[in-house]
């Protein structure tokens, strides 16, 4: 029995799944320590008092996992050694989960539970806060903002989607500045992403990788109701980033301001704070427990010594 577990539970991702996380565990077999979250931010607190010698997993959403890890960071800038991060997914999209390759079933969280292989990855920062996944602006943005969470909680994704199409119908007609490095762009959406998927299984950037140091840029110029239901279904499609108007670049800094008054950003799929924003690359590496099928398709190996700090490259 492994007794070196720490699990944190948000009990309210994706409806009630207190069920499913105890049939995980029974099939797993491990003896864990499981904190349990009471309001918003507290995986963030919970996360930052576990230290080195635990294995640390969130079982929830993709913002519980993203309040876990500036748990971890916040530990790190204290000056502890932190747990590797894994995931258990119970929230309503689960992108992390998908992007390495994991299966929400007991069976396959079980077996990943029972052989987790941590692999080394530098998130994305943005104003001061971490993430694993993804930065959104515009529709995307005004969608997780005005998303209801009583219909979120009874359809799960379907809100997002009757949200989105809203958005479409009813655009905000928003205008950006992005800059990176010495281009500009003028844009009515964008999305700085770590990883190739977006909103569960659609690929948004397909040469995205959590394991790469580099931030994927989706720009979206359009914003008129015809442009945002275009890039709507092309994404549905896993084309958006075939579009003849969308530009897809590689970074690790940029900055994005707003011509249009105050306007929303989605961090990790959770509305959290307002433009201006700054978004680069971590100098701090965390350990990122993924099932041995990604870690071998990545190339991954643990290299890096703990501790660590790596170096932001120049654009």
């Amino acid at each position: 029995m492994d007794s070196n577990i720490t699990i944190i539970f948000n009990p309210r991702a994706g409806g009630n799944k207190q069920r499913l996380l105890s049939a995980i565990l029974q099939r797993a077999g491990l003896h864990v320590d499981l904190l349990q979250t009471t309001h918003p931010g507290h995986a963030r607190e919970l996360a930052r008092q576990v230290r080195a010698r635990q294995k640390l997993f969130v079982a929830g959403g993709d913002g519980s996992l993203n309040e876990a890890l500036n748990g971890l960071l916040d530990a790190k800038l204290d000056g502890h050694d932190i747990p590797p991060l894994g995931i258990i997914p119970l929230g309503t999209a689960n992108v992390l989960a998908v992007e390495v390759g994991l299966g929400t079933g007991a069976a396959a969280v079980a077996a990943y539970l029972n052989d987790p292989v941590p692999v080394w990855v530098r998130p994305g920062m943005v104003n001061g806060r971490a993430f694993f996944l993804m930065v959104g602006v515009g529709t995307d943005a005004d969608t997780v903002a005005g998303v209801s969470l009583k219909l979120k909680r009874m359809i799960g994704k379907g809100a997002y989607v009757w949200e989105g199409l809203r958005n479409i119908i009813f655009p905000h007609h928003r205008d950006f500045e992005v800059n990176i490095g010495r281009d500009q762009y003028r844009v009515s959406g964008m999305v700085a992403t770590r990883a190739a998927h977006y909103g569960g299984k659609f690929i948004i950037a397909p040469d995205a990788s959590l394991t790469e140091n580099s931030l994927h840029i989706v720009l979206m110029p359009g914003n008129s109701i015809g442009a945002l239901a275009r890039y709507g279904l092309a994404l549905t499609l896993n084309r958006l980033h075939e579009q003849s108007d969308v530009t897809v670049t590689t970074t690790q800094h940029l900055t994005i301001t707003s011509h249009c008054g105050p306007a929303p950003m989605q961090i990790d799929g959770e509305s959290a704070g307002m433009l201006p924003c700054e978004i680069s690359l971590s100098p701090w590496p965390v350990q990122l427990m993924v099932p041995r099928a990604y870690a071998k398709a990545a190339g991954m190996v643990d290299t890096i010594p703990a501790g660590t700090m790596l170096q932001i490259a120049a654009d």
